[in-house]
C-alpha cells in the first residue's frame, strides 16, 4: 500500500504533460491558382494533376513533359562534351 500512496503523490514527469502553444502548426497545402506550362487560371472543375504538379488541361502536361525531356536530354549531351573535352586536351 505504502508504494501505491507515493505514486499518486509524486508529480508526473514534465515529458507527459502536453504542452500548449509550442507545437508546430500543420499548413494546409494549397494548389496553385495557375497552370505550370500555359500560366493560364486552373479551374476545379478541368484541373489536371501529375508528377506532383497543377496543370490546366491535359495537353498543357504533355507539352510541359516534353520541354522537360528535351532539357534533361540537352543537360546529358552538355556534361558528355564537358567530358569529352578534358580527354581532348590530354592527348593534344
Amino acid at each position: 500500500m505504502n508504494v501505491m500512496a507515493e505514486a499518486a503523490a509524486s508529480p508526473k514527469p514534465a515529458a507527459a504533460a502536453p504542452e500548449t502553444g509550442t507545437g508546430k502548426v500543420k499548413k494546409k497545402k494549397s494548389r496553385p491558382t495557375n497552370c505550370l506550362q500555359s500560366n493560364k487560371r486552373i479551374r476545379r472543375k478541368d484541373w489536371y494533376y501529375r508528377d506532383g504538379k497543377y496543370f490546366a488541361n491535359k495537353q498543357c502536361f504533355q507539352l510541359w513533359a516534353k520541354q522537360e525531356a528535351e532539357k534533361v536530354k540537352k543537360a546529358q549531351e552538355a556534361a558528355a562534351a564537358a567530358a569529352e573535352k578534358p580527354a581532348e586536351e590530354k592527348t593534344a
